[in-house]
């Protein structure tokens, strides 16, 4: 059943009943004809097929009736409900039936169009009422999974308590392999994505062969069915969920434009309930590959840890930087290529090689301070480069901006960005601005990161930002038509980005603005 409309079935052996009832305006009051039976048994038969949302049926029918219905449909379909056709003779079993659980009951021969459409709109109502409590509860008991898990993994001796639980909540049993996928988003950005995860995931979970629960924050577990062992198909399955899931959220929430990464982690086949533990907890954890393939959707869980940055490898790559520090054009060209060559060969560990850029620009900047410039502090921007190639630009670009020297704009780069301010009521996404100036995604992403020496959407964003001040302190429009104005449509969001950004909610600015005029 969807929020819009139900489906019906009518079961009676009278074909003038079934013909008089097939006529009734369904579609006016959100309801869908799916078929009919003349007993209770085809009728049951039906229902293990289609599962419609409502049975309406008479009483008294041959081969099974109407009362032998209703009790089989509540023990195997509990959600169906059930309105029944009865007789003046029949009032007694009726209203017992009322009594167990059906919605109604009508009399045929006093029964009319406003009759049966009061009984359907209580059966609707009870069925979203039903369905509610059953989600609730499902949250409930899915939140309630990580816990028990824990518990799991520390009695985790081969006594069979894992392998059982495993095969009567997911219908797994070993070998099987773990799957995590994780969401990386903005501060601002991340509530809104993962709700809008966990709604598409919940749906995916009707479709495909798994079930998941959260691990932590942006972080869900998928324990996929295997009930004959580890299934061979997992790692495409990953794929094609995520695949599914990055459609969901550009649908859901297109003003995002890309500030967000999904990606898979995937476990080998764990053989025993002694391994699970530390198969959980690796697809839990960030792995480095992900810094390094920036593009990758699906990772296998790595069987080592990181490679340590020695001290002589530092020094080798040290020492090339500084003898190309001279020539800006060719500093960069060190980074860009021999900095990052260096790094995708050592494989070492992300934190180590943020350490390693952000003590070079310190450096850099004491140098400056030295010489009377000004120094700087390294930027946050290293803490938050997600792979080698975003950790590489930041470099260069503090590395460029060091030498004070204005660079000018390249046309793509100035076509992209009078491109983004005049269309900002609209959904502005990468590929869209690529397609503009005519370069690919990927390269304008990185063009841009060049030039500009911010990402993509944190152009966008701080774009929008920019005019949404200028709106509120310039103009009488409220906030929510300020936030469409400015290609961001959710007011929610539109308060947390804007927050986030200049550190004041868009009220507090307007307030404070029509303070300082008085």
């Amino acid at each position: 059943m969807n929020d819009d409309r139900f489906t019906v079935l009518v079961v009676d052996d009278e074909l003038p009943i079934r013909q008089e009832l097939r006529l009734f305006a369904w579609e006016q009051h959100q309801a869908e004809w799916i078929g009919e039976a003349e007993n209770g048994e085809d009728a049951l038969r039906f229902c293990r097929c289609l599962a419609p949302d409502i049975v309406i049926t008479d009483i008294t029918m041959p081969v099974m009736n109407g009362l032998e219905l209703f009790r089989s449909l509540k023990s195997e379909f509990p959600r169906i409900q059930v309105i029944l056709l009865t007789c003046h003779s029949e009032f007694a079993y009726a209203k017992e039936a009322v009594k167990l659980g059906a919605v109604e009951y009508l009399v045929k021969v006093a029964m009319d169009d406003g009759d049966l459409a009061e009984a359907l709109q209580r059966a609707k109502e009870r069925a979203y009422r039903e369905k509610s409590l059953q989600q609730s509860e499902a949250e409930r008991l899915r939140r309630k999974r990580p816990e028990q898990l824990m518990v799991m993994i520390r009695q985790s001796a081969d006594d069979g308590g894992l392998a059982a639980w495993l095969q009567a909540g997911f219908r797994s049993r070993f070998p099987l392999r773990l799957a995590a996928l994780h969401a990386e988003a903005r501060k601002e950005s991340r509530l809104f994505v993962h709700q809008a995860i966990e709604e598409s995931l919940t749906t995916l979970e009707n479709l495909k062969p798994f079930s998941w629960f959260p691990a932590d924050t942006g972080i869900y577990v998928l324990m996929f069915r295997a009930e004959e062992g580890d299934p061979p198909e997992v790692w495409r399955e990953m794929e094609t969920i995520t695949e599914e899931l990055y459609r969901s959220i550009d649908l859901r929430l297109p003003f995002l434009s890309d500030a967000y990464r999904l990606y898979g982690v995937i476990s080998e086949p764990i053989r025993r309930s002694a391994d699970f533990g530390a198969a959980y907890r690796g697809v839990c954890e960030r792995p480095d590959a992900v810094f390094y393939d920036g593009t990758g959707r699906v990772f296998a869980m790595p069987s080592a840890g990181p490679a340590s940055l020695d001290e002589q490898s530092a020094n080798d790559m040290s020492d090339k930087l500084r003898k190309a520090q001279w020539d800006r054009e060719q500093l960069a060209k060190v980074i860009r290529g021999d900095f990052i060559a260096w790094a995708m060969s050592g494989r070492f560990a992300p934190e180590e090689l943020r350490m390693f850029v952000a003590e070079r620009l310190r450096d850099r900047h004491r140098e400056q301070a030295a010489q009377g410039g000004s120094g700087r502090k390294a930027p946050s921007r290293i803490a938050d480069a997600g792979t080698l190639h975003e950790l590489a630009e930041v470099f260069v670009h503090e590395i460029l901006e060091s030498y004070a020297r204005i660079k000018k704009c390249r046309r793509e780069i100035a076509d992209a960005k009078a491109f983004i301010a005049e269309n900002l009521e609209k959904n502005i996404t990468l590929s869209a601005v690529s397609r503009e100036v005519g370069l690919s995604p990927n390269y304008l992403s990185r063009l841009f990161r060049e030039e500009t020496g911010i990402s993509f959407n944190d152009f966008v964003t701080g774009t929008r930002i920019e005019k949404a001040t200028e709106l509120l302190q310039h103009t009488s429009l409220r906030v929510y038509e300020i936030a469409q104005q400015v290609g961001i449509p959710s007011y929610r969001y539109f308060s947390a980005i804007f927050r986030e950004w200049t550190g004041t909610a868009p009220t507090e600015l307007r307030l404070a603005e029509q303070g300082g005029k008085g």
